[in-house]
């Protein structure tokens, strides 16, 4: 478990050069990490239902789960837009899953803090790591009590500040309508606008660090600060990270 501190932003892609430019002097980090992560998102089987009756408390929550893992991307170069006329074709993950070794993370969140005070935004969030070495990863999640509801790509890059953690990212959906007789899967911006995502994010080890929680939110709010004439970082709507399903 993690508790994290973030704010959120996005730039057009005519920004991106001078973005990473200032990063990198912000930073000092002349190559950052890149970014390609996989990530499945998944429901509960069977949603459960509580019989409400009088002077009995059946408060039992189900939740999303996100299964991410890497990807391995096809020279995507992040310094040009994506255009339609691009062919980003990524290969059938769970075709013949069980003889390659993967390393997932499952990831579950609960919804943000509210609060009118809030200056960043906290979020607690559960994650487990496994190798999957046999069977279909999609037959484990199954028997696990989860079926697939959504998949996207992620592509960008990753500085570090500090405890900060600075990711830019595009994301990517399937390209069912014009993927037809490809081998693999192609892929389309989410956003065709181009745009890039930006999370800035400090993950510490428990909600209890009181000490910590203060002193990353104040390490967030002087980047904001920092960063405001460049765009300005800001608290997602928490009600769209609220990943609880809905009785």
């Amino acid at each position: 478990m993690v508790h994290q501190l973030s704010l959120v932003s996005s730039i057009p892609h005519s920004q991106y050069l001078q973005t990473i430019s200032s990063f990198k002097v912000l930073t000092g980090l002349l190559q950052p990490q890149p970014i390609s992560t996989y990530s499945i998102l998944t429901k509960p089987n069977h949603i459960f239902k509580p019989k409400f009756e009088p002077g009995k408390i059946n408060q039992i929550e189900q939740y999303y789960m996100k299964c991410n893992t890497t990807w391995s991307d096809t020279d995507i170069d992040l310094n040009n837009p994506i255009i339609k006329e691009d062919n980003i074709i990524v290969s059938k993950l769970f075709t013949n899953d069980g003889e390659n070794e993967r390393v997932w993370t499952l990831n579950i969140s609960d919804i943000p803090i509210a609060g009118k005070n809030q200056q960043v935004c906290q979020q607690q969030i559960y994650e487990s790591t496994l190798i999957h070495t046999s069977d279909s990863f999609l037959t484990f999640l199954l028997d696990l009590g989860y079926e697939v509801k959504n998949q996207y790509w992620l592509k960008g890059i990753r500085f570090f500040y500090g405890d900060i953690i600075i990711e830019i990212y595009k994301v990517f959906i399937r390209d069912d309508q014009d993927g037809e007789g490809i081998d693999g899967i192609k892929l389309k911006l989410l956003d065709e606008s181009n745009q890039f995502q930006i999370k800035c994010y400090i993950n510490i080890k428990n909600s209890t660090e009181i000490e910590s929680i203060n002193s990353g939110i104040k390490e967030l709010v002087k980047l904001q600060e920092y960063l405001k004439n460049l765009f300005i970082l800001e608290i997602p709507d928490r009600m769209y990270m609220d990943s609880r399903l809905k009785q």
